[in-house]
C-alpha cells in the first residue's frame, strides 16, 4: 500500500522542529525566542533556501492550518477573566488620580488603532495595500503569547505594572481578532445581515459557559471524568478538542474567521477549568507546542518568498516604515499609563506590547488571502514579526530589569516601635533571616543593641538601600500604625519592588480595601480577633504549631522549584524525616493535597514537621545542596 502523499517533507519539518530548541539553547549571549527560529528554519528548506520542502505540500498545509487553530486555542486558554475585572477601588490617598487597568487597557487599544489607521492609510496611499481597515488591524495586533511568558519571567505578572501589560494584551488580542473577523465578512461579503450571525459565537459561548459551571458542580460527574482522564480515555483531552473543532466548525458555518472560534473555544476551557486541571492544560501545550504548533511556525518560513521582497524595491523600503509603525503604535499609546507609573515604564510596556508573532502572521495571511496585500508585503510583514518579537522583551527586560539577582532569604519588617520587635523576634525564634527597617535613627540604634539586623532609610522615597533590602526579601510585614504611611511602604514594596509577600497591619477597617486591591495581606486586630479565639478554641494544636516558638515544630511554606521534583506524585518525593504536607497553594487556589497529587513547577507547599527537616526541604525544593550541620 502505498501513501497519497509523502511523508518527507513532514520529517524535515519535524526534525527541524527537533533540533532547533537544541540549538538555540546553545546560544547563551542572545536571547533568541524557538519560533524565531523555526521560522528562520523554515526560510532555509523552503523555496527561499534550499528548496527541501515545498510550499504547496497538501499534508503540510493542513497540520499547519490546525497548528494556528491550535495555536489561537492556546492563547484563549491563557485569558484571565478575573484581571479584566481588576480596579481600583478606592480614590483617597495614595490611590487619588490612579486609573483602572481595564479603561488604561481600552485606551491603549483606541489609540493604537487610530495610529495604526493612519499609517494604514499612508500604505494605502503609496498602493501597498488595498484595504485601509484591515491595514490598520494588522498594525494594531500584539502576541499575548509573548508577553505572558516575559512578565513570568522577570516575576511582574502578579504586580499591578505586569497585570496593566497583561490586560492591554489581552484586550487588543481578543478586539483584534474580533474586528478582523468582521472586516473579512465585510470585504467578502459586503455590508449585509449576515455579519450579525457572528453574534452568535458569543451566544454559544456563554450558553457553553453556563452549562459548563453547572455541570462543574454535579460530584458524581466531576468524579467520573476525573477517573476516565488518566491512561487510555484521557477524556479530558477528547474534550478540548471536542471543543475547540465545534467552535472553528460553527466558525466556518458563519462565515467567520476560524481563529476566533477557537480563541473562544480556549477561553471556554480556561474559564471552566479548576486547579485539578492543572494536567489538562499541560497535556494540551505538550500536543500544541510538541507538534501542531512548530509546524505552522516553520512552514510560515517554508512560504517566505524572499526573491519577491527583493525584487520589489518598494517593499524593502517598507519594512523599515513598517517597524517602526509598529513599534510607534504601541509606544506612544503606552505614555498614558503614566497617570499610574514612571515614563520608564510606560515606555518599557510600549516596547513589550510592540512585540508582534502568531496573530500578524496569521492576519497578514488572511490579508494575503483576500488580496488587500500583496506576497511582497507579507514577506515584509514577516520579517517586522521576527524583529520585534526577538528585541522587544529583551529592551524589556532591561528597562524593568526582573527583580531578582539573588537568592529571596529575608523577610523585612518595616517599624522598629514595640511592635515591629516583637514581630522581628518571633520570626527569628523561627530561624528566619530578619532585618528591621524604620527612618527613625534611635529606634534602629535601639533595634541593633538588641542583636538585629537593622537599617536606617527613608521609606518615603525609593531609597536605593530599600530597594537592595527588598530585592533579596521574600515577604515584607509593616506594623506602621498610620494607614498613609503603611499603603505607601506597602506600595512601594510590592508595586516598585516586587517583593512576593506583603503583610500589613491595618488599624482602620475601611482603608483595608486598599491594601487587598494591591495584593497586601492585611491584618486588624480588631476584625481579626474573633477568627483567631475560634481558631485556638476549635483546634489548639494547630494555634500552637503557628504561634510557640519554644519547641522544635514549625510550620512552613516552601516553593517548588526543583526540576527533579516535577511533576511527581507526592508520594513519591520522599520527605524528610516526619514532614508532612498540608495544603498545595497553586495559581491562588489552595488544593488538599493526597498521594497521587502532582507537582508543578512554583507549587507552593506548606508543610509541617522539625525545624531541621523544614530546613532540608527548602533546600531540597529549592534544588541546593544541603548545608553541612
Amino acid at each position: 500500500m502505498h501513501a497519497a502523499h509523502s511523508f518527507l517533507p513532514l520529517l524535515v519539518v519535524l526534525l527541524i522542529a527537533f533540533l532547533v530548541p537544541i540549538l538555540l539553547s546553545q546560544v547563551k549571549r542572545v536571547a533568541v525566542p524557538i519560533v524565531v527560529g523555526e521560522i528562520l528554519a523554515g526560510i532555509a528548506v523552503g523555496r527561499s533556501g534550499m528548496g527541501w520542502v515545498p510550499a504547496n505540500d497538501p499534508l503540510l498545509g493542513i497540520l499547519a492550518d490546525f497548528g494556528i487553530v491550535f495555536l489561537m486555542f492556546l492563547s484563549g486558554m491563557e485569558i484571565d477573566f478575573s484581571s479584566l475585572r481588576f480596579n481600583l477601588p478606592s480614590t483617597e490617598g495614595s490611590d487619588r488620580g490612579r486609573v483602572g487597568v481595564l479603561p488604561l487597557a481600552l485606551l491603549h487599544f483606541a489609540l493604537t488603532l487610530v495610529l495604526a489607521g493612519a499609517a494604514a492609510y499612508a500604505l494605502f496611499d503609496f498602493g501597498l495595500v488595498n484595504n485601509i481597515w484591515i491595514g490598520a488591524l494588522i498594525l494594531s495586533t500584539t502576541s499575548l503569547g509573548v508577553v505572558v511568558p516575559v512578565l513570568k519571567e522577570a516575576d511582574l505578572i502578579t504586580q499591578r505594572f505586569g497585570q496593566c501589560i497583561l490586560v492591554t494584551a489581552v484586550v487588543a488580542d481578543f478586539a483584534t481578532m474580533l474586528l478582523i473577523t468582521i472586516a473579512v465578512a465585510i470585504v467578502s461579503q459586503g455590508l449585509t445581515a449576515e455579519i450579525l450571525l457572528i453574534n452568535l459565537l458569543f451566544v454559544v459561548f456563554f450558553l457553553m459557559y453556563r452549562f459548563g459551571t453547572i455541570l462543574n458542580r454535579v460530584a458524581t460527574l466531576r468524579r467520573t471524568i476525573e477517573e476516565l482522564s488518566h491512561a487510555t480515555a484521557q477524556i479530558k483531552v477528547r474534550a478540548a478538542f471536542t471543543i475547540m473543532l465545534a467552535f472553528v466548525g460553527l466558525s466556518e458555518t458563519l462565515g467567520s474567521e476560524i481563529i476566533l472560534g477557537a480563541f473562544l473555544a480556549g477561553a471556554i476551557i480556561g474559564l471552566l477549568r479548576t486547579a485539578d486541571d492543572a494536567e489538562l492544560s499541560r497535556q494540551l501545550e505538550a500536543i500544541g507546542f510538541g507538534f501542531f504548533i512548530p509546524i505552522f511556525f516553520v512552514k510560515v518560513g517554508v512560504e517566505f518568498n524572499l526573491p519577491v521582497l527583493l525584487a520589489s524595491s518598494g517593499a524593502l523600503l517598507l519594512v523599515p516604515f513598517l517597524l517602526a509603525a509598529a513599534i510607534l503604535v504601541k509606544v506612544i499609546p503606552a505614555l498614558s499609563f503614566t497617570a499610574n507609573f514612571s515614563l520608564r515604564q510606560a515606555l518599557a510596556a510600549g516596547v513589550l506590547l510592540s512585540a508582534r508573532l502568531s496573530l500578524i502572521i496569521a492576519a497578514a495571511a488572511i490579508g494575503k488571502r483576500l488580496g488587500v496585500i500583496g506576497e511582497a508585503v507579507n514577506a515584509a510583514i514577516i520579517l517586522v514579526a521576527v524583529v520585534t518579537v526577538t528585541a522587544a522583551p529583551m529592551i524589556f527586560v532591561r528597562m524593568v530589569p526582573g527583580r531578582r539577582r539573588g537568592k529571596l532569604n529575608r523577610i523585612v519588617v518595616v517599624g522598629a516601635e514595640n511592635l515591629g520587635i516583637e514581630v522581628a523576634k518571633r520570626l527569628k525564634a523561627h530561624l528566619e533571616q530578619v532585618t528591621i527597617v524604620d527612618s527613625a535613627a534611635e529606634r534602629i540604634d535601639r533595634a541593633a543593641r538588641s542583636g538585629f539586623d537593622a537599617v536606617c532609610c527613608d521609606l518615603e522615597q525609593d531609597e536605593q538601600k530599600f530597594k537592595d533590602i527588598c530585592a533579596t526579601a521574600r515577604a515584607l510585614v509593616c506594623t506602621y500604625d498610620d494607614a498613609d504611611l503603611a499603603y505607601r511602604v506597602c506600595s512601594l514594596a510590592k508595586e516598585v519592588y516586587s517583593v512576593p509577600h506583603v503583610v500589613a497591619q491595618v488599624t482602620d477597617p475601611s482603608a483595608r480595601a486598599r491594601f487587598d486591591a494591591m495584593g497586601v495581606t492585611s491584618m486588624n486586630a480588631a476584625l481579626d480577633r474573633p477568627a483567631l479565639l475560634a481558631l485556638l478554641t476549635r483546634t489548639p494544636a494547630l494555634y500552637a504549631l503557628l504561634s510557640r516558638t519554644d519547641d522544635d515544630k514549625e510550620v512552613c511554606e516552601v516553593v517548588l522549584t526543583n526540576s527533579q521534583d516535577l511533576d511527581k506524585p507526592l508520594r513519591h518525593l520522599e520527605l524528610p524525616g516526619g514532614l508532612l504536607a498540608l495544603a498545595i497553594r497553586r495559581d491562588g487556589e489552595i488544593l488538599v493535597p493526597h498521594g497521587n497529587t502532582r507537582l508543578y513547577c512554583n507549587d507552593r507547599l506548606t508543610l509541617v514537621g522539625s525545624i531541621d527537616d523544614i530546613e532540608l526541604a527548602k533546600q531540597r525544593f529549592a534544588g541546593a545542596e544541603p548545608t553541612p550541620s
